[in-house]
């Protein structure tokens, strides 16, 4: 067929900024919001097992490991883990109720403004300065104690601080996404 070239992602940015508006089924609502919910999920028992288990990890690190920055870096870090499950837990997608068409669709982009949220502004960046700082402190605190791995360790510091920072574009990209799927929600209305 003509077009399936296109990536999907590319086909959805040209149906959401085109002209038209954009109209929704109450069904084809129902549909994306479910597909969001399930999406939020499955990102938020990631995001919650990975932080359980740095949780676990670092704490076996803090009486494991006798070097002051080591546990000073383990304690940060589960510090930070656990704020990163309180805020996975308050940004959790909602059901959305039984309501009319309007009133689904505003409950609709009332979640999708909760989840663009969540990938900007200073909910990522509370998340990245509070996550960031933990696991650097351990890693040169294990450099510094154990002086024939350094070398190692400061690479593992150079990936870590680069995937970072692709861990932050990402969650950038992923508020655009979810701001133009809003600018679409608010052509249908609208229209």
């Amino acid at each position: 067929m003509a077009g399936d070239y296109i990536s999907n992602h590319l086909k959805d940015l040209w149906q959401e900024v085109s002209t038209d508006p954009v109209h929704f089924t109450l069904d084809d609502l129902h549909r994306d919001e479910e597909k969001l919910r399930k999406r939020v999920r499955r990102r938020s028992l990631g995001g919650g097992g990975a932080a359980l288990i740095g949780i676990v990890v670092f704490a076996v690190y803090f009486f494991a490991f006798p070097g002051l920055l080591m546990r000073i870096g383990a304690v940060l870090t589960v510090l930070g883990a656990g704020y990163g499950i309180v805020q996975l837990r308050m940004r959790s997608a909602r059901a959305m109720p039984d309501m009319g068409g309007t009133e689904s669709i505003r409950f609709y982009r009332a979640e999708l403004e909760r989840q663009r949220d969540f990938h900007t502004g200073a909910w990522l960046w509370s998340r990245l300065i509070i996550l960031l700082p933990g696991p650097i402190v351990w890693m040169v605190g294990f450099a510094r104690s154990y002086p024939k791995v350094a070398t190692i360790m400061w690479v593992v510091v150079a990936i870590y601080l680069v995937l970072s920072v692709r861990g932050a574009l990402l969650n950038l990209r992923l508020a655009r996404k979810y701001q133009r799927r809003i600018d679409a929600l608010d052509a249908a209305l609208k229209g």
